[in-house]
């Protein structure tokens, strides 16, 4: 690389080498001095006067870095407003709940724990013609368990267990006399429950 090219000096941050030179003998002149004591250097590098102030202030290089590293943020702050806003940076400063304190999705839009002005949420389905929401589908692989369990499509989840607890008395040995010959519909039954419990369908 031809590092005197004409090319290398247009992509230069800055052709005026003593461009930042002048710049800080301006702001020295403007009234614009580091905020440091006894400090006659240009202030050309601004720091936050406090962590509820608005207000700047202005540093050279070296003392911004002096300021920077004895910087509190949490000064004048009482012990638990430290510990609120700490807790609060673990989420990013967004809303959290507990788990099972959130409603779920078939309670009515105007009980939901969140303020919809839009009306988005009412266009998706969660309306008050419609308040327990969409009707949720079922997917194939809950289609084939409920053939398995007898259970049309429609079934809830009462029926499943209701229909679980009659076929497992059908079909096990104890209910037969020790007869194992149902052992096949048996494990297809339990194999169908087991799959509806861990799709959340029951």
């Amino acid at each position: 690389m031809n590092l005197n090219s004409k090319y290398f000096d247009m992509i230069r941050a800055s052709r005026d080498p003593s461009g930042k030179e002048k710049k800080r003998a301006q702001m020295v002149a403007d009234g614009t001095r580091c905020d440091w004591p006894d400090c006659t250097k240009a202030g050309d590098y601004p720091a936050p006067a406090g962590p509820q102030a608005n207000e700047r202030r202005n540093f050279c290089y070296d003392h911004v870095r002096e300021y920077n590293r004895s910087y509190n943020y949490f000064e004048g702050m009482s012990q638990d407003e430290a510990e609120r806003f700490r807790r609060a940076a673990q989420t990013g400063h967004r809303p959290t709940w507990s788990m099972g304190t959130r409603r779920a999705r078939g309670s009515k839009v105007e009980d939901w724990q969140f303020q919809d002005p839009l009306e988005i949420m009412g266009e998706a389905g969660f309306s008050e013609a419609s308040p327990t929401g969409p009707a949720s589908k079922v997917t194939s692989g809950q289609k084939r368990a409920l053939d398995v369990m007898e259970l049309p499509d429609t079934a809830k989840p009462a029926d499943v267990r209701k229909k679980f607890k009659i076929l497992v008395k059908q079909y096990h040995p104890d209910a037969n006399g020790g007869d194992r010959s149902h052992e096949d519909e048996l494990q297809s039954v339990i194999q169908a429950h087991d799959y509806l419990k861990a799709s959340g369908f029951c």
